[in-house]
């Protein structure tokens, strides 16, 4: 054995403890662990999906709070309709006094209005249910419908706030629980890879020592065989 396919035999055994070192990666291609490289994408597939899912309730999450901030905002204006509707009750009322509380009230369904049309992302933020409840009448009836209607309409989007929390909150565990099984799988142990690199380079060591001695002796036997 000639001592350039020793080196390159002495490359070989120990390359793939320099590859997990510098990589800090114990499985770097199908040859080191073809069942483990395997699991391993099928892993980061899986991890993927989870922190993409996790981020889809948050946005979720997200449009829900536009939304019950809109629908406070409207909540507010139709609590001011239904305390100007009771004053509007009062007998002692002048025309130029009803008027004005019919202005303040026609502003407050503006401005609820404009409220309702709250957009997230280019989409509507807040439910129909909550955004068809208006409408331009003042009586007192017809405000406490409204009222009634948003209100329901932001119990029904807290919930689903809840819902899109604790969906992501599910789905980022899982990602980390799965990058921690990954890590464990694929990533290199120093402590083991730097001893079995030391090993390998003391066995690599000795067989070219001993291929060298065999070579001196050979190299003395064709000698002494010259002078016979």
């Amino acid at each position: 054995m000639s001592m350039s396919a020793i080196a390159s035999s002495y490359g070989q055994n120990a390359s793939k403890y320099y590859q997990q070192l510098s990589s800090g990666k114990k499985i770097n291609s199908a040859s080191d662990n073809a069942a483990g490289l395997a699991i391993a994408e099928k892993q980061k597939a899986t991890i993927t999906q989870a922190r993409v899912n996790a981020q889809n309730m948050k946005s979720y999450q997200d449009r829900a709070n536009v939304a019950d901030a809109a629908m406070s905002g409207m909540t507010e204006y139709a609590q001011d309709n239904s305390a100007l509707s009771i004053r509007a009750m009062n007998g002692t009322m002048s025309s130029s006094d009803l008027g004005a509380i019919a202005n303040q009230m026609s502003q407050n369904s503006a401005g609820a209005s404009g409220l309702a049309a709250t957009k997230f992302n280019e989409g509507n933020a807040v439910s129909s249910e909550a955004a068809d409840s208006l409408n331009q009448s003042f009586d007192l009836s017809s405000i406490d419908s409204a009222l009634a209607s948003i209100n329901s309409a932001r119990s029904t989007n807290g919930a689903e706030s809840n819902g899109y929390a604790y969906s992501s909150a599910v789905s980022e565990n899982s990602a980390a629980n799965l990058s921690s099984a990954l890590s464990s799988l694929t990533d290199t142990d120093m402590a083991e890879a730097s001893s079995a690199l030391k090993r390998e380079q003391t066995i690599d060591s000795f067989k070219v020592r001993m291929q060298k001695d065999m070579m001196e002796q050979e190299a003395q036997k064709q000698n002494i065989n010259m002078f016979v």
